[in-house]
């Protein structure tokens, strides 16, 4: 304290400007040690890296509404080439004469159709979920994600095997595009419209093979998040804790 012109002036030694840095260090450090004594299984940090997706652009909820957005799509696709490929076979001159063996087009059509419902289904099971912060609505969803990765690689297999050997067997098993057998032979041979068409819906059962062994891991993590939020959130109910993540107290 020093008098200057009739005023008291209050100086700040050393020793107040460490006293107060020390009581900031020690309310941090009592802060980090409150964070701390959470259980490990209910720690929960909102900004953690484990809760980012798509090469960490995303937060893993964002990402779980972008990945039922595009399987939303392939949905669509698919139904749509299948139907496109009954429409046409029906039209064809084998059909007209009334043969029936090309009606294998129907029980393809009925099969992509079946697989599109319940994909349907568990794609909106998951944007309730999504919508919900609910664990559970996205586990159906990972159930159907294992079963396309089995499909889809199968059809890629099997879409190989079909352009190597243009085997016609093989080609129905694709469903690929329209054909008609000729009588007594195990091959056909495709119009270049045909066989690129096959070409394009291999790819696409590829790229569709890809993703969803991209997006599972998205879902599971997506699960595992909500998961470990509720268990957070229970926590904080149960003991009058504040609502805050550990990155607010650091």
């Amino acid at each position: 304290m020093r008098a200057m012109n009739g005023r008291l002036q209050i100086m700040r030694s050393p020793l107040m400007r460490n006293n107060f840095g020390q009581h900031e260090e020690h309310k941090r450090h009592r802060q980090r040690s409150d964070a701390d004594q959470l259980p490990k299984s209910i720690q929960f940090d909102e900004s953690s890296d484990n809760y980012r997706c798509l090469c960490s652009c995303f937060h893993i909820k964002t990402g779980g509404f972008i990945v039922a957005g595009v399987e939303l799509f392939l949905i669509l696709f698919f139904f749509l080439n299948a139907l496109l490929i009954m429409l046409q076979q029906k039209n064809g001159y084998e059909y007209d004469k009334g043969e029936k063996s090309s009606d294998y087009v129907f029980v393809a059509f009925l099969i992509t159709t079946i697989g599109c419902a319940i994909a349907l289904l568990s794609a909106l099971l998951m944007l309730i979920g999504l919508a919900r912060n609910t664990a559970s609505f996205l586990v159906p969803h990972l159930f159907v994600q294992g079963i396309a990765i089995v499909c889809f690689t199968g059809l890629v297999i099997v879409g190989i095997i079909a352009v190597v050997t243009e085997l016609s067997v093989f080609y129905r098993l694709l469903n690929a595009t329209p054909f008609n057998e000729f009588p007594g032979r195990s091959t056909v041979d495709l119009a270049i419209e045909s066989k690129v068409r096959v070409y394009f819906i291999l790819i696409m059962y590829a790229v569709a093979l890809i993703l969803e062994a991209w997006f599972i891991v998205i879902t599971y993590n997506c699960n595992r998040y909500f998961t470990e939020r509720k268990t957070y959130m229970t926590y904080c109910l149960a003991y009058s804790t504040p609502l805050k993540t550990l990155n607010s107290a650091r």
